[in-house]
């Protein structure tokens, strides 16, 4: 399993995630744990909305955060493809960025481009 990090501003919310058509996708389900589950044939993408995440940013990571009150939510995945093509639809989040747990935290535009 892979993941990744969206941070957004104090709009972003598993809600919202849920309501995107994921390209491809065969089911989408939210489960009370503030968990969205998208499925596809042999792969998933999960969003986890994750509290507090900002204290576990050291100051020099943290600069590269451009929001007041950031919201964190975690998008574990199977298939980078399927990543790639969700994060690039026309009705994906925008304004959002991505921390990619290799150092970087860049705009979701830069990450897919």
């Amino acid at each position: 399993m892979s993941w990744i990090v969206l941070i957004g501003d104090e709009s972003l919310n598993i809600h919202l995630l849920e309501k995107i058509n994921h390209y491809g996708s065969m089911n989408t389900y939210t489960l009370p744990s503030k968990r969205c589950a998208v499925v596809y044939n042999n792969d998933y993408i999960y969003y986890d909305s994750v509290d507090n995440l900002l204290k576990y940013y050291d100051k020099n990571e943290s600069k590269n955060i451009p929001f007041n009150n950031p919201r964190f939510i975690l998008m574990s995945y199977s298939s980078k493809n399927i990543l790639k093509k969700v994060l690039s639809q026309d009705n994906f989040l925008k304004g959002v960025y991505v921390d990619n747990d290799d150092g970087d935290i860049v705009p979701i535009e830069e990450f897919i481009s």
